[in-house]
């Protein structure tokens, strides 16, 4: 898959490069495939259009870091997808004694089984200095997450992914 420029509908000079790998990397956030946090977009290129159309301001403003990437986050009138990934302390009791390691692409995580939805209306962009997308998701900003939950880190010590019940019986 080629790469493709999404460029704002509102201001042209702003734009996103999204290439194939991303495109396919970001399938989890669209798919039920693998747990985790879902857009309610048909896909990353309708997301990216969205965003660019009502955000592009937030896009043009942000600043790479030292390694330089660029962090938009943005928050939304409406909800845009479920933030399947939650504080620990959220979880009901019930919840709690579904908890278990499941592989999640090249990694593995914690992840129990909820009825409940978590909507949201946060978005995060991970671009490159160039604004070639490396990543985005529906929710909070979170740390990448690590290759194992034996791995110390205080954000996935105290959060994990939420597996709609439903899923399961697919």
């Amino acid at each position: 898959m080629n790469a493709v420029s999404i460029v704002s509908s509102t201001d042209p000079s702003v734009s996103i490069s999204l290439s194939g790998e991303v495109r396919e990397h970001l399938r989890r956030h669209f798919s039920n495939e693998l747990p985790g946090s879902k857009f309610n977009s048909e896909g990353p290129e309708q997301l990216l259009q969205m965003v660019l159309d009502l955000c592009p301001k937030d896009v043009a403003a942000a600043v790479p870091d030292g390694e330089g990437i660029k962090i938009v986050s943005l928050r939304f009138r409406s909800e845009i997808g479920t933030s399947n990934v939650v504080p620990i302390s959220e979880l009901t009791d019930e919840e709690c004694t579904t908890m278990r390691t499941v592989p999640r692409g090249e990694t593995l995580a914690r992840c129990v089984e909820s009825d409940r939805l978590f909507p949201t209306n946060e978005c995060q962009l991970i671009l490159d200095a160039d604004n070639n997308l490396i990543t985005a998701y529906p929710g909070e900003l979170a740390p990448p997450l690590p290759p194992t939950p034996d791995v110390h880190d205080p954000y996935w010590d105290n959060h994990v992914f939420i597996v709609p019940k439903s899923r399961e019986k697919e």
